[in-house]
């Protein structure tokens, strides 16, 4: 028995793009629509259009079946949605691209999509839970609509320095805003899905992707008013800022691998470090702790991005202002004072001067560590005033520590 044709396999990879989407519609009985037989029937025809490559034939096909969707959809009145007739002409044009000759990628590209098709179709009950009763209203809304401007603004931004020292970089600038965005957007999503009702060391780990500065105001806050239980808190705020290092090599993998690369060793140490603090001075926890709700706002809201853009626009003209007048001296004083507000804006202004050649990696290092001791002594300082006794006391050891373990690391370059 000789090889088979590839046209046999082509028709069989289209029969097989109309069995799965066809089982699919034919298990839902709730209204009368196309089933089995009839998505069979659709994907043989459009796998003999694409065996036959002609094109007016396949268009006469096609609008042919438009046709018979449209009739048939007027002689059932009853019927909601349109999602059937949608697949019915999405399953003829896959088995079209399937048999097309001369298409190495038709074929798995085409199946591939008829399956992610499918589970969407079946997940259809999980979807509509999930954006109607999970993801409320104003948090879809805020999301699409900076995603709007992230594919319409973005790439017409000018990537072009302009003003003092080239500072003001329109593209750079909303890149950073997009990426600092994305990470606190997953960060709050987790939280909010993830976090209730998990305990307060899931809660601070998920908050503290999302803002370790709002996780830490949160629990402070809370510890206060449930005294009892210090040691919990205090576990759960170490568990959040220890995020922070796997968070800031992210954002400097993407901005600077060479950088990432060199601040390696010391954001493990840093985070590491954290993480053995939270066991050591949180070793007293109680899960009988209340839990804690971190208020996180969704970070795809545009008007807290624009701010964020021009708090690191802000940065970016103090760092270049530092170097070229002051030297790396100038680089340390924006690190801190800057870093004290927003670590993030400060590491993704270093990568950007490293990149450019206006700076070493030596002192862009140095700028983000200080930037972190920065941002650990306002947290500490929000922590001894909303907390204040054991809680307060215990996480500034942490930070300490934590702190000094980065320095540590960074003996391995310095």
């Amino acid at each position: 028995m000789g090889p088979i044709h590839p046209a046999w396999l082509a028709m069989a990879e289209a029969l097989l793009i109309g069995l799965l989407v066809g089982v699919e519609r034919e298990a839902d009985h709730a209204e009368r629509h196309a089933g089995l037989r009839d998505f069979i029937t659709i994907a043989m025809a459009g796998g003999l259009c694409g065996l036959l490559g002609v094109a007016w034939i396949t268009a006469a096909t096609l609008l042919a079946l438009t046709a018979l969707i449209i009739v048939f959809r007027v002689q059932t009145p009853g019927r909601t949605g349109i999602t059937t007739e949608f697949a019915a002409v999405a399953t003829f044009l896959l088995s079209v691209l399937t048999t097309t000759a001369g298409l190495s990628w038709g074929a798995p590209l085409a199946i591939a999509l008829a399956v992610i098709f499918t589970l969407l179709l079946e997940a259809r009950d999980i979807l509509h839970k999930f954006f109607l009763e999970v993801v409320n209203e104003r948090e879809y809304q805020d999301t699409l609509r900076f995603l709007a401007v992230i594919f319409v603004i973005l790439p017409v931004l000018p990537d072009v320095n302009y003003g003092p020292y080239g500072f003001f970089n329109p593209h750079k600038i909303w890149l950073f805003v997009i990426l600092v965005c994305t990470i606190s957007w997953l960060g709050y999503f987790l939280q909010k899905f993830l976090g209730e009702g998990q305990g307060l060391r899931i809660t601070g780990l998920l908050g503290g992707l999302a803002s370790t500065t709002a996780a830490t105001s949160a629990l402070a806050k809370d510890c206060a008013s449930d005294r009892e239980h210090p040691a919990a808190y205090v576990q759960s705020a170490l568990l959040a800022n220890s995020v922070q290092g796997p968070r800031i090599f992210v954002l400097l993998l993407i901005a600077s691998p060479a950088l990432a690369r060199y601040c390696l060793p010391s954001l493990v140490a840093m985070t590491l470090a954290g993480l053995a603090c939270a066991f050591l001075l949180g070793r007293k926890h109680s899960d009988e702790a209340a839990g804690t709700h971190i208020a996180v706002s969704n970070p795809f809201r545009i008007t807290p991005a624009l701010k964020f853009g021009l708090l690191f626009a802000a940065i970016r003209f103090a760092a270049r202002f530092g170097v070229v007048e002051l030297g790396a001296g100038g680089v340390y004083l924006t690190s801190v004072i800057a870093g004290s507000v927003d670590a993030d804006s400060v590491v993704f202004s270093l990568s950007g001067m490293l990149n450019e050649g206006k700076l070493l990696q030596s002192p862009a290092a140095i700028g983000v560590l200080l930037s972190i001791a920065a941002n650990f002594v306002l947290k500490g300082a929000i922590a001894w005033g909303a907390a204040g006794g054991p809680f307060a006391r215990r996480l500034s050891i942490g930070f300490g520590v934590m702190t000094a373990a980065a320095v540590a690391g960074s003996l391995l370059h310095f």
